[in-house]
């Protein structure tokens, strides 16, 4: 089977490709409008922390505290235009530069003060979770949803030209500016790191750090960048969940959205345009979740129908698993395929690489 797969990948992944674009007008077109819309907007938290968890894994940072930065981003939107009243962009770049912030402070303390990656990612995560809890207590005086008439949502956006095609214009027309940034920034951050030399610089570090160091990259401007880049990215997908969505926090209101990104990078191979499809699958099935629960004549169990979402998770935790699997026993093949040439070829008295 594996020398099947290595013989006709190329085929193979053409197939794939052609076999998930049919699937997915299929679905685009053949599925309830409110279904889209719904899966349209959940998978945006999804699309922005995957780009979050890949540009750092590309630098060679398994960036594991994307749910706290997350869970900050969306705090700080809504505690801005709680203390101010502003526009909710404002909210929204507050978010953004929090994020930032918290990236740029976990870099430091990874790569300069040496802090285990893990230990350090799970610190975040449980210090941004408390630390929201308890300054909505001391700063706001509310108790677990921090909420206020004052606080607007991110305004709807319809697209000049998608708003005239009847069949678009509901489907891809109507979301916040958040929704289309995330659109935006699919492309955005592919053209960085596949066409530009600072992108080709991510890659060489995640790659081989110490290839890039031999070269002249400075590996730890490079990681840097890379984590506070993750962080804005985090903390804007906070923002589209408070200020975007519910014009309110609540305690812990990510509910692991962080950790199904991470999932979502790896099972998109960490490219840009493949998590952003694998978003929208992750996104459907959350918005699957909600609408079967909203049909009376959809008679399976409610807890069965809320797990939707952690079994879209699971398998493509199971999916990653069995890739890596067979791409290490592939590796394996190969070796020991060349390994038995090299040796039948030394037997016979001839050197690897020329002739007799």
């Amino acid at each position: 089977m594996i020398t099947l797969f290595n013989s006709y990948s190329r085929q193979l992944r053409i197939v794939l490709i052609v076999g998930g674009v049919m699937v997915g007008l299929l679905l685009f077109f053949g599925m309830p409008v409110i279904l889209v819309q719904s899966s349209i907007r959940l998978a945006t938290p999804y699309v922005l922390g995957a780009l979050a968890a890949l540009i750092a894994s590309r630098a060679g940072v398994l960036n594991l505290a994307i749910d706290g930065k997350m869970l900050l981003g969306a705090f700080i939107a809504v505690a801005v235009l709680y203390k101010t009243g502003l526009n909710p962009i404002v909210g929204m770049l507050a978010a953004v530069v929090a994020g930032g912030v918290m990236g740029f402070v976990f870099a430091v303390l990874y790569l300069r003060i040496k802090i285990n990656l893990i230990i350090l990612a799970l610190a975040v995560n449980l210090f941004v979770a408390n630390a929201t809890v308890f300054f909505m207590r001391v700063s706001f005086g509310v108790f677990g949803t921090l909420a206020d008439p004052s606080i607007n949502s991110l305004p709807t956006i319809d697209l000049p030209i998608i708003s005239g095609i009847p069949l678009l214009a509901e489907r891809l027309s109507g979301y916040n500016l958040v929704v289309y940034m995330g659109w935006g920034l699919v492309f955005i951050i592919w053209l960085v790191l596949f066409r530009t030399r600072f992108g080709r610089h991510i890659r060489a570090v995640g790659e081989n750090r110490d290839a890039a160091e031999t070269v002249g990259i400075n590996v730890t401007v490079v990681q840097i960048f890379a984590l506070t880049l993750s962080g804005m990215l985090a903390g804007l997908a906070g923002a589209f969940l408070s200020i975007g969505v519910l014009s309110q926090f609540v305690e812990n209101m990510t509910a692991g959205r962080g950790w199904i990104a991470i999932t979502v990078s790896l099972f998109a191979f960490e490219q840009p345009v493949a998590a952003f499809f694998t978003a929208l699958f992750f996104g459907l099935s959350e918005a699957l979740s909600f609408y079967l629960q909203s049909r009376p004549e959809i008679t399976l169990p409610p807890d069965l129908l809320l797990a939707i979402p952690q079994i879209a998770t699971l398998a493509a935790l199971v999916l990653v698993a069995v890739r890596i699997r067979a791409a290490e026993l592939l590796k394996r093949r190969n070796f020991a395929a060349q390994f038995g040439r090299e040796l039948s070829n030394l037997r016979q008295g001839i050197i690897a690489g020329q002739g007799d």
